[in-house]
């Protein structure tokens, strides 16, 4: 099972993700993509820890580079999250074929799969090139994945939308 869960900023997508992975029995595996190098980072890396704190998640806090990961005895992995693990290809040091190989490997091995990303396009707000940049990257990707996907889900206000796959 695939899923693809998405909303904005705050919107309740990672509770509802976290919440939906450990319906599964078993190990459950959560990748923290998100880089710790400034105070509002580690805000945000010390408020995702105590929301899945007690939810059985074994935890790698892994900025990219997948392939060293054996997910063999894990029954969910949760990515949190995609927009994250895109930039840390763009603008640290990776490329996107890169990028596309980390999501690929997670999509062929991974049992069961939950992918978070957050819906950036619907602010009318003018960005610079390199912004457009990165969003054309992380929207064409979270297309493919919501292609392979079993359900993809939109998070407004913590009550989710099922766009893909049933409830």
């Amino acid at each position: 099972m695939i899923y693809l869960i998405s909303g904005g900023s705050g919107s309740g997508k990672s509770k509802f993700a976290e919440d939906e992975a450990v319906k599964y029995k078993g190990r459950k595996l959560y990748i923290a993509t998100m880089e710790n190098k400034s105070s509002s980072a580690k805000k945000r890396i010390l408020k995702h820890r105590n929301m899945r704190q007690g939810k059985g998640f074994d935890t790698i806090e892994k900025e990219k580079s997948f392939r060293s990961i054996d997910l063999s005895d894990y029954k969910i992995v949760l990515l949190e999250c995609l927009p994250n693990l895109t930039a840390n290809h763009i603008y640290g040091g990776g490329n996107i074929n890169m990028l596309y190989d980390d999501v690929d490997y997670l999509l062929k091995k991974a049992e069961n799969l939950i992918i978070v990303t957050n819906d950036i396009s619907s602010c009318a707000l003018h960005y610079d090139e390199e912004v457009y940049k990165y969003m054309k990257v992380l929207n064409n990707l979270a297309c493919s994945i919501a292609e392979h996907a079993d359900k993809v889900i939109e998070v407004t206000a913590g009550i989710p939308i099922y766009h893909k796959g049933e409830k």
